[in-house]
């Protein structure tokens, strides 16, 4: 017979008190955002904000992307020089030969 192991469940008060924190979380999250007299200024304000971020994250990335590319480069050209000194050529072979 196969051992059924339960987690213990949190208790209710804590579950709704998580829930009503985050409902008085978004509730001033859209009371700011939406003021008639600064909402509209907030509001552009965080769009600009979020699109700097999204280009500086675009950017760096780029040049994680580019130096990974070329440390992977690197690598293969590391490893075929390598491959190259340790197999002789089929050129001295035939002299040799």
């Amino acid at each position: 017979m196969p051992v059924v192991v339960t987690t213990p469940r949190r208790p209710m008060w804590q579950t709704a008190a998580v829930w009503f924190a985050g409902g008085m979380a978004i509730a001033a999250a859209l009371g700011y955002f939406f003021d008639r007299q600064r909402g509209s200024l907030r509001r552009h304000l965080a769009y600009d904000k979020a699109m700097a971020t999204g280009r500086d994250m675009q950017q760096w990335s780029g040049k994680k992307a580019r130096h990974l590319r070329n440390r992977a480069m690197g690598t293969v050209a590391e490893m075929k020089s390598a491959s190259d000194e340790t197999e002789p050529n089929r050129a001295s072979q035939r002299e040799l030969g």
